[in-house]
């Protein structure tokens, strides 16, 4: 039963907003200001202010020869996401629960998306160590082995791109000075793994390779994170290695 507090909640600019989407369909595919106004019952201003937002989004493109409005390309892409990601990760989840259990440690899946490390999914390891991450989060690229490795082999600019970072200090290890990190990515580029050695949580390690397609092209990055105790220099060599033997299973089941 639905209750006052809740009928106020749904009064909002996202419900107004996704009653403009409902507007369109197949048979509309292009509506006016005062067409998208008569379908909702309001007045037009409203659904101006409303539609000058959304195409400030891309959610919404006004057509400049007759000035109607459509559904925006952002839409697209992000339908595109949700297909992409649910087909990636159930596909990807056994692969990593392998190396999992082959490392102990924790292991995350992760894109390049807006300049930002995106996690798609997290399997944590049998320490049970925690660790400050979550499914759908981001974080920043010059402090995180996953985003060296997006920085190495995503980004064939990836100069011009950590020229446009802010790189700020997450803790006392990370690399703030951008010509530090550019050499950094360009080893990183010749050993095929990166290091995030305690720079974006004290105390913390992660190992990280890229995920290629059979046709070499970049699809994401995989990473065992865990304590700096245990991560030595054997170690890392040993993490190293199960990444690698498990970015090359995940490579065939996204070609």
């Amino acid at each position: 039963m639905s209750t006052t507090s809740d009928k106020k909640i749904l009064n909002t600019s996202v419900e107004k907003a996704f009653k403009i989407l409902d507007c369109f369909s197949m048979d509309k595919m292009e509506l006016g200001v005062t067409e998208i106004a008569k379908l909702m019952g309001t007045n037009k201003s409203a659904v101006y202010r409303m539609l000058a937002t959304m195409e400030t989004l891309n959610v919404i493109q006004q057509n400049p020869e007759n000035e109607k409005y459509r559904l925006g390309l952002k839409l697209f892409e992000l339908g595109q996401n949700v297909s992409i990601h649910k087909n990636f990760i159930s596909k990807a989840r056994p692969f990593m629960e392998e190396l999992v259990q082959r490392a102990g440690e924790t292991a995350h899946l992760a894109i390049y998306r807006n300049q930002k490390v995106y996690f798609l999914d997290k399997v944590v390891g049998r320490h049970d160590l925690q660790i400050n991450s979550r499914i759908g989060s981001e974080k920043p690229l010059h402090c995180t082995g996953l985003g060296k490795i997006m920085l190495a082999f995503s980004d064939n600019n990836y100069k011009n791109t950590i020229s446009q970072l802010n790189l700020e200090t997450v803790t006392k290890n990370t690399i703030t000075n951008k010509k530090e990190l550019i050499e950094e990515i360009e080893e990183i580029k010749q050993r095929g793994f990166a290091l995030d050695m305690e720079e974006n949580e004290i105390g913390l390690v992660c190992v990280a390779v890229p995920v290629f397609s059979t046709t070499g092209k970049f699809i994401a990055a995989i990473s065992t994170s865990g304590p700096s105790a245990r991560f030595n220099e054997n170690e890392i060599q040993t993490y190293t290695g199960d990444l690698k033997h498990t970015a090359e299973q995940l490579k065939y089941i996204f070609s």
